[in-house]
């Protein structure tokens, strides 16, 4: 049996070496069940066709093909894929070329598995919402016809209710082969040198663009009231975007420069150590569709504590496998207390946060179909 991993949207988000590319995770599992698995991810015009080996596995490798885009959707020469697959699995949210995806797969007799990580608009732009609500209602057509993969609860239901009738939550898992089994014994200390922390600071990590949805604001906000309580804290802030310049104002302007540390990116292989090294870790964005940060959050034993949103709602049980928040000031009293959730936030993402999971729900959804 031979499976394809098609990923129809481009852009800058998922940059090799800064981020776990969700389709490499999937494929390393499947790798693992297949006779082969061929990962389909889409890059700029200008850029080079390349094919390589996933490491790791046996019969997986990685095709990136150059493709005209409009904004973050793809537009692939579909005569670029190998048709003599038996399925495709498509992560097609809401992309414009879905449809001719479908017809593609029709055409060539392969089994077509949707995965679905997006089915309403989150932007606060009017013209964004009635855009891709557009595309959805296109796609939705074909939603009917398939059985369809969510990648969470909220978007399962969400499909359900606009008559998607075959809907299994397929979760978003971590790529065990990029994470570091032996974390815990690295020294904090030295770690904390290392990124400029004096060994008795406590550390609060905030990962995410600085853009308007990820709070950025909020969250020196909420970090000027944590100092004020306990002057041991730093916060180190990992991301770059269109707020940057005002973020810098406004730490000035809170005068928290000494206390404040600002990173644009780190390689994922190094991503680790501030995990290792932070007291907690926030997530602030109130739209969070999923929260790959809070699985290796929690992986790494890292206080989670995140901003009521389907994602976290679904990662997080308040209180047991870490913490939710809707307001400042109920975030302020999650950072200044001392608890700790290390070991049942890591059990659970072993136990549920993996992509073996998806891959077995996969494979047994080819398998019922041959049945038949």
């Amino acid at each position: 049996m031979r499976i394809g991993l098609l990923v129809l949207s481009i852009g800058n988000f998922g940059k090799k070496g800064f981020y776990n590319l969700q389709e490499v995770g999937l494929a390393r599992e499947l790798d693992l069940l297949f006779d082969e698995v061929l990962v389909y991810r889409l890059v700029g015009q200008n850029e080079k066709e390349t094919t390589e080996s996933i490491a790791g596995c046996k019969n997986a490798v990685m095709h990136l093909l150059p493709s005209r885009q409009t904004g973050s959707n793809g537009l692939p020469d579909l005569n670029k894929l190998d048709a003599s697959v038996d399925t495709l699995v498509c992560f097609s949210d809401t992309q414009i070329f879905f449809p001719s995806v479908y017809k593609w797969c029709k055409k060539n007799d392969i089994m077509l598995i949707p995965y679905i990580g997006v089915s309403k608009s989150h932007s606060d732009n009017p013209l964004k919402q009635i855009l891709i609500d557009m595309l959805f209602v296109r796609n939705l057509s074909i939603y009917k016809k398939v059985t369809c993969l969510a990648k969470t609860p909220d978007v399962r239901n969400h499909l359900l209710k606009n008559g998607v009738q075959h809907v299994l939550v397929a979760p978003v898992g971590l790529d065990m082969g990029r994470l570091n089994p032996d974390y815990e014994s690295a020294s904090c200390e030295e770690l904390k040198k290392k990124y400029g922390f004096d060994v008795n600071q406590k550390i609060v990590l905030f990962i995410g663009r600085m853009t308007k949805e990820k709070q950025p604001d909020r969250m020196l906000e909420i970090f000027e009231t944590v100092h004020q309580n306990d002057s041991s804290f730093r916060l180190l802030m990992v991301g770059s975007g269109e707020l940057d310049g005002y973020v810098e104002e406004l730490i000035n302007k809170k005068a928290l420069g000494h206390t404040v540390k600002k990173m644009e990116r780190i390689p994922n292989k190094e991503i680790w150590e501030l995990y290792r090294i932070a007291d907690c870790f926030v997530n602030l964005n109130q739209q969070e569709i999923y929260g790959m940060v809070l699985l290796e959050a929690m992986y790494y034993g890292c206080k989670v504590i995140a901003w009521h949103a389907p994602g976290p709602d679904y990662i997080i049980t308040d209180g047991q496998t870490g913490y939710l928040t809707d307001s400042n000031e109920k975030t302020c009293e999650l950072i200044l207390d001392s608890c700790s959730l290390a070991a049942q936030s890591k059990s659970a993402i072993l136990s549920d946060f993996t992509w073996k999971k998806t891959a077995n729900i996969i494979h047994q959804l080819i398998a019922q179909k041959q049945a038949h």
